[in-house]
């Protein structure tokens, strides 16, 4: 059964843009009262969760779990609106001063409350090398951060920073606040396994590679939230598992769900199907420090033999559509609209960049993928296709999930299928993948002319002229073809029929959806 999301995507990322007060509701802090005994909710399509520490988290099941048991000072309503979470209300005092009146009552799982020495213990920890957290980049501009009294927060930055609001929000930002009276001497070595948090539900019980159990936090902020009281949440490694356990009545939902399974699967009466446009990017990831990928010429020919569109019909089953760049299309602003002349199928020209490169017809490469789902697929019909234009022999490697991503890490890796889900500002995309010192850049790609521009972008607050610098930044980096953008896929989650109050965001904020679920 068919539930498609209509999603505004106007106030996406106008985040540095305004520098207006913003004044939300007063606050309250009630006692939750779950309305449902358990819930079953998958995430399906992954079983590795090597860390639960938001500062160190990196993989999407990871985020999955964290957005459930902790919470930022900023969030993202339906609507993809900033609005307070943590924080009562912000504004912005000056382009480089953001100002956050906190929540009174608010306690973590533990019982202790949390105040505005939590909120600053927990960005200086992002920044501090010793923490060496994936998402260092993001706060790395904050200069100071005041803390007046126990609800106040005053976060100035060195120059302008127009991401810093999204980098406040609930989603794959590391900024989630973390309990100072925990880890102020030091991070326990199991935090990251036994986290405390101020989120709707509080850890019970984690089993590596096979479940977790979370439970109501029973004296959330948010008055009436969690519905649940219990979240039983197996790992399930294959989606198309997941439709059977959910078809099965094993479980009740789903954090993904097969592309080739949606079409059957939104005219059965069994389930309800959620589907959106999704803020992500699937991509072929290439190394540019090793052969044959330290070609640029090579890199280009690898960019003009493949079909797009014939990889969102075969691999995802028309759920999606091609990308013209790494930013996607969902952030209008930013993205680049138009198709460039390297993103496309055009054997001629890819003949020519081989004949230019210092590899030729029969040069060997393997490409990393997992599964024997659509990661694997996408894999076989990249191979497929380049082996055919250009002559060359790339071979399709397949691996579990974890190895794959510490293989990208240690730079051990040709080429790879590889893509982000879950990011909502193009700094996140943009900066992390292109730049020279990006967190997210295992490609090894770097070019002063780009570096340049996506700096410049981070400190321009007006909206249209920040699109454009990215715009920039991307055509140029694109010439590269450190990564090559392939297509962006639709958001699903399956529900069973008595499911009610999952709220899909494009982002797939799993975890913190769970919180809304009444009937179960």
């Amino acid at each position: 059964m068919k539930k498609t999301q209509k999603i505004s995507r106007r106030a996406i990322l106008k985040s540095g843009a305004a520098a207006t007060t913003l004044s939300m509701l007063p606050l309250w802090a009630g006692r939750a009262e779950a309305a449902c005994g358990t819930l079953r909710a998958g995430i399906t399509g992954y079983n590795v969760i090597n860390t639960l520490d938001p500062a160190q988290m990196t993989l999407i099941p990871e985020a999955y779990v964290v957005w459930g048991v902790f919470n930022c000072l900023l969030k993202f309503d339906e609507d993809m609106n900033i609005v307070p979470d943590l924080a009562e209300s912000y504004e912005s005092v000056s382009p480089t001063l953001l100002r956050f009146k906190l929540r009174e009552g608010v306690k973590f799982h533990d019982g202790e409350p949390m105040t505005s020495a939590d909120v600053k213990f927990t960005l200086e920890r992002l920044k501090d090398d010793t923490t060496a957290s994936p998402h260092q980049s993001k706060f790395a501009p904050i200069s100071e951060i005041r803390t007046p009294d126990d609800l106040t927060v005053e976060i100035e930055t060195s120059e302008p920073f127009a991401p810093m609001l999204s980098y406040l929000t609930n989603t794959r930002t590391g900024s989630q606040i973390v309990p100072m009276h925990l880890l102020k001497d030091g991070t326990p070595d199991d935090f990251g396994t036994n986290p405390v948090g101020t989120g709707p539900f509080k850890l019970a019980e984690y089993q590596p590679g096979a479940s977790l159990t979370l439970t109501a936090h029973t004296e959330y902020f948010e008055e009436g939230l969690p519905k649940v009281n219990t979240v039983e949440i197996p790992l399930i490694a294959e989606e198309s598992a997941g439709v059977t356990a959910l078809l099965g009545g094993s479980v009740d939902v789903t954090s993904t769900a097969p592309f080739a399974d949606i079409p059957d699967l939104e005219k059965d009466d069994r389930v309800q199907v959620l589907k959106a446009p999704g803020a992500n990017t699937r991509f072929v990831s290439l190394n540019n420090a090793v052969a044959p990928f330290d070609d640029v010429h090579f890199r280009r020919a690898c960019s003009l033999a493949f079909d797009r569109q014939a990889m969102v019909d075969v691999v995802l089953f028309g759920e999606g559509r091609v990308a013209s760049g790494i930013i996607p299309n969902s952030i209008t602003w930013a993205a680049t609209q138009d198709q460039p002349m390297e993103i496309g199928l055009n054997a001629e020209e890819a003949l020519k960049e081989l004949e230019m490169s210092k590899y030729g017809p029969g040069t060997e490469a393997a490409v990393l993928t997992w599964g024997s789902g659509w990661w694997k697929r996408f894999a076989e019909v990249y191979v497929l296709q380049v082996n055919q234009v250009l002559g060359v022999n790339f071979n399709v490697e397949v691996s579990d999930s974890g190895t794959v991503y510490q293989r990208k890490q240690a730079g051990d890796f040709q080429a790879s299928i590889w893509g982000w889900l879950g990011l909502i500002d193009p700094d996140e995309y943009a900066y992390e993948i292109y730049h020279t010192n990006g967190s997210r850049n295992y490609e090894k790609y770097s070019n002063p002319e780009v570096d340049a521009l996506l700096e410049e972008a981070r400190r321009t607050v007006d909206l249209d002229a920040r699109g454009e610098l990215y715009r920039e930044a991307e055509a140029l980096a694109i010439q590269d073809c450190p990564v090559l953008p392939c297509f962006e896929s639709n958001v699903h989650n399956l529900l069973a029929p008595k499911v009610q109050g999952f709220v899909q965001r494009p982002y797939s904020g799993f975890g913190a959806q769970l919180a809304e679920v009444g009937d179960c």
